[in-house]
This record gives C-alpha cells, sequence and structure tokens, in this order.
C-alpha cells in the first residue's frame, strides 16, 4: 500500500515533467567529452609524467680469465639525460595547456549542437502547427465544393485537385511527424533525462528578432582566438614533441665494480667506472622525420584555422543582418495587406463565394511558412555569430536564446 501511495504522489511529476532549454543547455557541461578532457587535465595536473633521475640500474657479473676463484662484480647505473628530462616537462606542459584548449572548443561545439536543436525543434513546431492549419483550410475548400457540386461555382478539375491535395498534406504531415521524433531522439541522446519529460519549445519563448537586432547593432563583437589558439598551441605542442624525440638519448652510464681477486694483491676491490656516449649521428631521425610532418601539417591547420577564424564573425554578422531584412520586408507586406478588406473585395467579385476568402487564406499560411524558416535562419546564424566570437563556451551558463536574455 505505501509503494502505491508514493507512485500515485510521484506519477504527476513524471507525467508533468518537462525539459527546461536553461536544462538542456547547461546538461553540455557534464557530456561525456567534457568529462574525459577534465579527467585528462586532473592527471597531468599530478605530473606524474616526470622523468626519473636514473633510466635504469644494470646488475653485471663476469669471470675473470675463466678463473671461478676470479669472479667480478659490476652495477651500472644510466642516468637520465638532463635534456630529456627538461622537454619532457616541456611537452606534457604545452599537453595541458592543448587539452584546456581543447576542452573549451569541445564545449562550444556541444552547446552549438544544444542550441541547434532548440532552434530546429521550434521551427519544426512551427511547421506542424501551420501544416495542420493548411491542412484545415484545404479540408474546408474540399467541403464546400463538394456541397456546390450542383451550382455553378462546382469546378470538377479543382475539386480532383483538391482531393489529390489533401492525400499529399497528410504524407507531409506525417514526414514533419517523423523528422519530430528523429529530433526528439537526437535531443534525449544529448541529454538522456528528455526521455522522461516533455519538450515544450516553442519560438514564441526565444528571443524577439528585434531584440537580437538591437543587440547586435549596440555590441560590436570581435573574434577571439578560440580555435587559433588552439592550433597555435597544436604547432607548438608538435614542436615540443620533436624536441623531445631529439633529446631522447642514452647519455652513458656510471658504474660501481666489485674484483675480489685485488684483495689477495692487497689492493681495493673497488672501483668506479664512467661511460659518456657521444652519438655521430641520431639514432631517432626516422622518428624525428614523422614528427616534422606533424609540425607542416599542424602549421597548414593554424593558417586555415586563422582565416576561418577572421572571416566567420564578419561572414555571420552579415547573412544575420540580411536575413533580418528579408525578415522585416515579409513582414511589412504580411501588414500591409488587410486580410478582411481583400476577403471581402474578392467576395463581391466572386458574388460571395466562400472558397474565395479560403483561398486566400490558404495563401497566406505559405507567406508564413517563408517567415517561419526565415527565423530558423536568423536564429542559427545568431548563434553561428556567438560561436565565432567564443561567447558560448566563455558564459555558458547564459541562455542566448532565452526571450529576456537581451534587455
Amino acid at each position: 500500500m505505501k509503494r502505491l501511495i508514493i507512485g500515485l504522489i510521484c506519477l504527476p511529476v513524471s507525467v508533468f515533467a518537462q525539459v527546461t532549454m536553461d536544462d538542456f543547455l547547461w546538461s553540455a557541461l557534464n557530456a561525456p567529452e567534457v568529462r574525459a578532457l577534465e579527467q585528462q587535465q586532473a592527471f597531468l595536473e599530478t605530473k606524474s609524467y616526470k622523468l626519473a633521475p636514473i633510466r635504469g640500474m644494470e646488475f653485471r657479473t663476469e669471470t675473470n680469465q675463466l678463473d671461478p676463484q676470479r669472479q667480478d662484480f659490476a652495477l651500472r647505473l644510466n642516468p637520465a639525460n638532463p635534456w630529456e628530462v627538461k622537454r619532457n616537462n616541456d611537452y606534457f606542459q604545452t599537453y595541458q595547456e592543448v587539452v584546456q584548449l581543447n576542452q573549451d572548443r569541445e564545449l562550444k561545439g556541444l552547446l552549438n549542437l544544444h542550441y541547434s536543436a532548440i532552434i530546429d525543434w521550434t521551427y519544426l513546431q512551427e511547421l506542424i502547427r501551420l501544416k495542420k492549419e493548411d491542412q484545415q483550410i484545404t479540408l474546408s475548400l474540399f467541403q464546400i465544393l463538394e456541397a456546390q457540386r450542383y451550382s455553378s461555382f462546382f469546378d470538377a478539375e479543382n475539386f480532383t485537385e483538391l482531393r489529390i491535395d489533401l492525400l499529399e498534406k497528410q504524407a507531409e504531415l506525417e514526414e514533419l511527424t517523423f523528422e519530430e521524433e528523429v529530433l526528439q531522439k537526437k535531443i534525449e541522446s544529448l541529454f538522456p533525462m528528455a526521455k522522461s519529460q516533455e519538450i515544450v519549445w516553442s519560438m514564441t519563448n526565444l528571443v524577439s528578432i528585434d531584440r537580437i537586432k538591437h543587440w547586435m547593432e549596440q555590441h560590436q563583437l570581435s573574434s577571439e582566438n578560440g580555435e587559433t589558439a588552439y592550433r597555435q598551441k597544436l604547432v607548438e605542442l608538435a614542436n615540443a614533441e620533436w624536441a623531445l624525440e631529439k633529446s631522447s638519448l642514452n647519455i652513458g652510464y656510471v658504474q660501481a665494480q666489485y674484483q675480489q681477486f685485488r684483495l689477495e694483491q692487497e689492493r681495493s676491490p673497488w672501483s668506479i667506472g664512467l661511460g659518456v656516449r657521444l652519438p655521430l649521428f641520431n639514432p631517432n631521425k626516422g622518428k624525428m622525420a614523422e614528427k616534422k610532418l606533424d609540425i607542416i601539417e599542424a602549421q597548414g591547420e593554424l593558417t586555415q584555422a586563422q582565416n576561418v577564424q577572421e572571416a566567420g564573425l564578419v561572414l555571420m554578422k552579415a547573412k544575420v543582418n540580411t536575413l533580418t531584412q528579408r525578415y522585416y520586408t515579409l513582414q511589412t507586406q504580411l501588414e500591409d495587406l488587410d486580410i478582411d478588406e481583400l476577403g471581402n473585395t474578392l467576395n463581391d467579385i466572386n458574388d460571395n463565394n466562400p472558397i474565395t476568402e479560403l483561398k486566400l487564406r490558404r495563401s497566406l499560411v505559405k507567406s508564413k511558412n517563408v517567415t517561419v524558416r526565415l527565423k530558423r535562419d536568423i536564429y542559427q546564424a545568431y548563434i553561428d555569430y556567438l560561436s565565432h566570437s567564443e561567447l558560448l563556451q566563455k558564459f555558458p551558463m547564459t541562455n542566448y536564446l532565452q526571450s529576456d536574455f537581451i534587455d
């Protein structure tokens, strides 16, 4: 009985729980990709990569002159190459900086995916709503025309087209519903808690186009070195790896030797030996050549990133301005169009045929489809603009699509 009561109490919570945009966006901070990089960062902070001062220890023994009574013993120590120790530290310190930059870069990519999912979802909901409205108007047209079968208004060809059009509208609506299911699975993969919650995002909840335009006019953003800094650090890492490979050499040894037979000669059995290696040719040339190729590749990617970084912010701002202008133009045209008065005029011309006004409203729905598509493109370009300015990961707890984000 207790379990039943608890279940009944919890049921409304699970049924009416909704996925908020903030929770969905902030979940990017706990994504496995970000967590993995955080774990790498924590591991590198322990500095467990530091090399020991001794590379190895070797115990040796040999029979002097094949005499079992003359057994010599030696203990050889191989000290670490001081240049290798330094360059190993330099390499991993640079690697730690790469991980930090990559963490910011990964977070930006994830936030971009989350924002795009919100935009696509709200756009799809508007399309479904307009498609249902269009379907209902088409059905009304079909029913009216069917009722006028024996009147002068009846058009057999139009009647047949409407019947086919109804089938097409239903197929289009089913396709949109399928796209909605696919997108919901994508959202659930980004935010597993969405599986047990309802998604009720709407374009009416997003920041208005007017506020976006006003905010972009008031704030002149500059392109920070997010991707460029990451690529530059990769070049430094490739150089550090090449230097480490170059210094990865055995510099010699220090050896303590014990020769028992010298006791018979009343001499000290201990001796110290020192060996220094002077490699005339570096044995790591093959690997060094590979690292050199990595440096060249990293430099090429840096140049490409610099070009994209410089042009991206300008292009995205121009795209937002262009799309916004087209959106305002279409909005003005629709506002100037007095549907009621135009419908009355056409009805007078067509002897009050109700089909006339429905056709006009059907055309209006098509115009709304264009408006909604423009809004979707503006929102995406706006997020891309913020992404190029590196603001997404810089302030990850800010919802840039929230209706009251921009004052």
